[in-house]
């Protein structure tokens, strides 16, 4: 999917700010979903593009690493809470006590992602495509 966005800023040779336009938001079928609005994001300059803050971009998000982002995202730590339910029954605790430390499964579920996006940063991240056309 492309999006047309704004450079913010440009952080190195290979990384970019970009912004949504909110006529771009009005157009895009994620943006129901979409939690970018009103904010910038990082997006990698793969192709080495050369970029300057305010040029209009098309910015290529790859549907199924973005399906696969979401779902690692949500399910992840969704999965850590029955574990962590089980592990602390199997172990003794008490109800109440299996509750938190199912909880902080989720917790731990979260971090796990934030390391594995972290590690594989570039992978996930959209990628700058081609300057916008300008009329």
């Amino acid at each position: 999917m492309y999006e047309e966005v704004t450079i913010t800023k440009v952080l190195s040779e290979d990384l970019v700010e970009v912004t949504c336009a909110s006529a771009a938001c009005a157009g895009c079928k994620g943006s129901g979903f979409c939690n970018t609005k009103d904010r910038t994001f990082k997006a990698w300059n793969k192709h080495q593009l050369d970029v300057d803050a305010g040029e209009s971009i098309h910015l290529y998000l790859h549907p199924a690493k973005t399906i696969g982002s979401t779902l690692i995202t949500l399910i992840t730590p969704l999965l850590f809470f029955p574990i962590c339910y089980y592990l602390a029954q199997r172990a003794g605790a008490g109800e109440g006590l299996s509750f938190l430390l199912s909880l902080g499964g989720i917790a731990l579920g979260f971090g796990i992602v934030g390391l594995f996006f972290k590690s594989r940063q570039k992978q996930y991240m959209p990628v700058l495509e081609r300057l916008a056309q300008t009329d």
